[in-house]
């Protein structure tokens, strides 16, 4: 049972041919007079059965809720509790998990706020849902056609026109995992991936992005692909660099030299694209010579090494829309990256694009940046192919900052906020702009469909100064603290999506084995 007792129950036997079904749902009318049925004689399906469902509610919010699937008992008082906090609330989402036949708890989603990038790529919001009424039968209802994915569908369409979207942090819904189900085996509704794929594709076209949408391996999983205007717009690729030669896969060569001619070689990106190195005095007149045979612009970086500085004065040189700031220690080996990051700025609110970084074995390097009482990069050194949780190293979505290492940004905005901030001369300074660009609304968006390889801290000490720790947590010490693309409910100082539950299960196991290797 609820303990809130405001609700309703709409029930529809879509056809039921299972006598003791439809005795169990007529003893439950008979039983409470909140519950309300609908007896179809023959099957119409989910979304004829859910739509008549919504017909039957009276109420101003409707949840909802898998024939198989259980609520927490707080679920309808915990929502009732966070929409009348915020009256102008239309849709909302809880966490979940899934339940096996022999009760054993498993898939905890522990889900971040609002992400429309993470809704394009999957339907993370799922369960448990709720939506205004009104609103549900201003957009239609849910749509014939969609069958397995209507509530993805539907829950698109009402978040394109709902004034305010909330989360709510706690694990309120329950999957039952029964054979032949969806939680079960996401291969078992094969109609329902196409169903998906076609609803976002309707969403991109009426929220007027130029794209084409396409399956990922995992079932469920969509890539919205930005087509780029005709002309594509212009980038400034800017490349700060001391002149470090390194090995690069067994080879000692300069770095800044790999990078553009890798950038030069591999690129395949149909604008025009300026290639701007900011030189340190210590770098080699041979390579200097060589850049500007590549026809690079070179500019010379005065004093001592400030990476703000250097990225600001690249930008002031060059002219171009888009702003890539790149680290002289990666290396491109994709042709479409630029195509793909540059694609997103389509979108005025996108503020900045970044990429996904692996070490020279493969590893993942950055997969974006969660605050957790300090930055971290996410599955920081996790195999390359790891998916991560519900497919979260797959997908495009939102994150609260990017690593500089490859960083895109359009050049008004990064003029509008005045570049970099030079008092972070190292460290955070990515961090910085990409907390400045959400503090003005804007979105930071991280994706894995464009890869680089990052040799990282090979041209300069990774450490931060004192100074610079202590200026970042004076500046931004609740964001540090709140990430809305991560979860209350995750263990501190960790971005591997750890529940907190766990943290103390995952600490005892680490002593244990150190003692056994001692």
């Amino acid at each position: 049972g609820q303990t809130c007792a405001a609700w309703e129950l709409c029930l529809v036997d879509d056809g039921s041919r299972d006598p003791a079904v439809r005795a169990e749902l007529r003893a439950a009318v008979a039983h409470d007079e909140r519950v309300r049925l609908v007896e179809r004689p023959v099957a119409g399906g989910i979304v004829v059965a859910s739509n008549q469902a919504l017909g039957l509610a009276t109420g101003e919010f409707v949840a909802l809720l898998d024939h198989d699937d259980r609520l927490h008992p707080e679920a309808l008082t915990l929502v009732d509790a966070a929409l009348r906090a915020a009256p102008d609330v239309d849709y909302l989402y809880t966490d979940e998990d899934k339940i096996a036949d022999d009760g054993t708890v498993y898939d905890t989603f522990l889900k971040p706020e609002w992400s429309p990038e993470r809704l394009r790529a999957q339907n993370y919001c799922t369960h448990l849902s709720v939506l205004r009424r009104s609103l549900v039968e201003d957009v239609g209802r849910f749509r014939h056609g969609f069958d397995g994915s209507q509530d993805h569908d539907l829950i698109l369409r009402v978040t394109e026109r709902a004034r305010r979207i909330q989360h709510v942090p706690a694990v309120l819904y329950h999957w039952c995992v029964t054979p032949g189900s969806a939680a079960a085996d996401p291969d078992a509704k094969p109609y329902a991936r196409e169903a998906g794929r076609r609803a976002v594709a309707d969403h991109v076209d009426r929220v007027g992005i130029d794209a084409e949408v396409e399956h990922l391996a995992t079932p469920g999983h969509y890539r919205v692909r930005r087509h780029l205007p005709d002309p594509a717009p212009s980038v400034s690729i800017v490349v700060p660099t001391v002149g470090t030669s390194r090995p690069v896969w067994g080879v000692t060569r300069p770095l800044v030299l790999g990078a553009v001619r890798s950038v030069r070689a591999v690129t395949t990106y149909p604008g025009d694209v300026e290639v701007v190195v900011v030189a340190d005095p210590a770098t080699p007149t041979a390579d200097l010579d060589e850049l500007a045979e590549l026809g690079v612009t070179v500019v010379a970086g005065a004093g001592p090494f400030n990476f703000s500085a250097r990225c600001n004065e690249g930008v002031a040189a060059g002219h171009g829309d888009i702003v890539v700031l790149l680290n002289d220690d990666v290396v491109v080996e994709q042709p479409d990256w630029l195509d793909v990051v540059v694609g997103f700025f389509g979108e005025r609110d996108v503020g900045v694009v970044g990429t996904r970084l692996v070490y020279a074995d493969g590893t993942l390097q950055h997969g974006g940046i969660l605050l957790n009482e300090q930055p971290l990069h996410i599955f920081h050194g996790f195999a390359g192919s790891d998916p991560g949780p519900f497919g979260l190293l797959q997908i495009d979505r939102e994150v609260s900052a990017v690593t500089g290492a490859c960083l895109a940004t359009p050049r008004w905005l990064y003029e509008e906020l005045g570049g970099l901030p030079t008092e972070f001369a190292i460290a955070f300074n990515d961090l910085d702009y990409c907390l400045r660009v959400r503090a003005g609304g804007r979105r930071v968006v991280w994706t894995p469909h464009a890869t680089l390889y990052h040799f990282e801290s090979q041209t300069r000490r990774p450490d931060a100064e004192r100074h610079e720790i202590e200026l970042l947590y004076g500046r931004w010490s609740c964001e540090l603290r709140h990430d809305p693309y991560g979860n209350p409910g995750f263990a501190p100082r960790q971005a591997v999506w750890l529940p907190a539950e766990r943290a103390g299960v995952r600490a005892a196991l680490r002593h244990r084995w150190r003692r056994r290797r001692q």
